[in-house]
């Protein structure tokens, strides 16, 4: 049977329908609507916490979340596809259907590169308190000073063993449990899920592994039982090759925690095609096809973060 320009399009639409919105990376960054254009500033307001409750004496004591400046700019991203007639006509449909799913596996990774980015200049680029996301010196309300951005010694630099990445996530773990909200309220008290995550293919990534698996751990002149095991959090370990610092990351999984956010104007997201009797097939003997869509990631809470260098 002969593939249609119409064909592709439903292909296409297939494709997306069955590849799922999200990825390893992406799951960072919980998803919300906007309905701005590309261009336009969406204020993160929902970051400020609720007070916490206290005695009812007099009359009710409101309090407003505190409000930020920060906000996330939405940009247009798009993925075109030019597939030679000659590709299409010599071509079995699965062939073509394959690329054609390749726009939607595209869309898909789009999410999780641009969490990669903002986790990559997270040590310079500046959060709603204007301060770097990974910071010494964060402060909002009455947190007092928070520092998410951590080091530990290895015996060689950036190169830690398994037995090292375990003491220094348990080290992490006691930090981030510490850490207080806008309220001065203990923020992370009920976190039950953190991701360890590393880039992958370095010696951090590959001890951190180890560290959050096994259960003994080799010390260079012994063997101890592996501290990470007697957390009280669920940890699970990722690791990705958009990772560019050699750096181990704490991030709280927990529900309801927004160490990065997504936002996404779902209203401007179009496929389309210049194919079958367009003049661009007159002209280049060659149909296109393409997405867009508008969107993009930001920081969230400094609190449900954490990275360590080892020195």
């Amino acid at each position: 049977m002969a593939i249609t320009s119409y064909g592709v399009i439903a292909a296409l639409g297939k494709a997306l329908a069955d590849t799922p919105k999200s990825n390893a990376l992406s799951s960072l960054a919980p998803k919300f609507a906007s309905q701005l254009p590309a261009g336009d500033t969406e204020k993160m307001d929902f970051l400020g916490m609720v007070p916490g409750l206290r005695e009812w004496l007099g009359p009710r004591s409101a309090k407003r979340p505190l409000e930020h400046k920060y906000g996330i700019t939405l940009k247009k991203f798009e993925s075109t596809i030019d597939l030679p007639l000659d590709w299409i006509n010599n071509a079995k449909n699965d062939q073509i259907q394959g690329l054609i799913a390749g726009l939607a596996l595209r869309y898909n990774q789009w999410y999780g590169s641009r969490v990669a980015r903002l986790i990559n200049v997270a040590e310079t680029e500046l959060c709603f308190d204007g301060a770097a996301f990974f910071a010494t010196t964060h402060s909002w309300g009455d947190s007092g000073t928070i520092s998410n951005r951590t080091t530990f010694n290895a015996a060689v630099s950036n190169e830690p063993t398994a037995n090292e990445a375990a003491s220094a996530i348990v080290t992490a773990v006691s930090a981030m449990t510490a850490f207080r909200d806008d309220r001065g309220e203990p923020i992370n008290e009920g976190m039950t899920d953190l991701i360890v995550l590393a880039p992958a293919g370095s010696i951090i990534a590959a001890s951190a592994m180890q560290a959050i698996k096994e259960k003994n751990l080799d010390t260079g002149t012994g063997v101890r039982a592996n501290p990470v095991m007697g957390l009280e959090q669920n940890l699970r370990f990722m690791s990705s090759a958009r990772l560019t610092q050699n750096r181990l990351y704490l991030i709280n999984g927990t529900a309801g925690a927004i160490p990065f956010a997504f936002l996404e104007n779902m209203q401007d997201f179009k496929k389309s095609s210049k194919a079958a009797d367009s003049d661009f097939e007159h002209d280049n003997d060659a149909w296109q096809f393409g997405i867009k869509a508008v969107g993009e990631a930001g920081f969230g809470r400094f609190t449900d973060a954490l990275n360590i260098e080892f020195n």
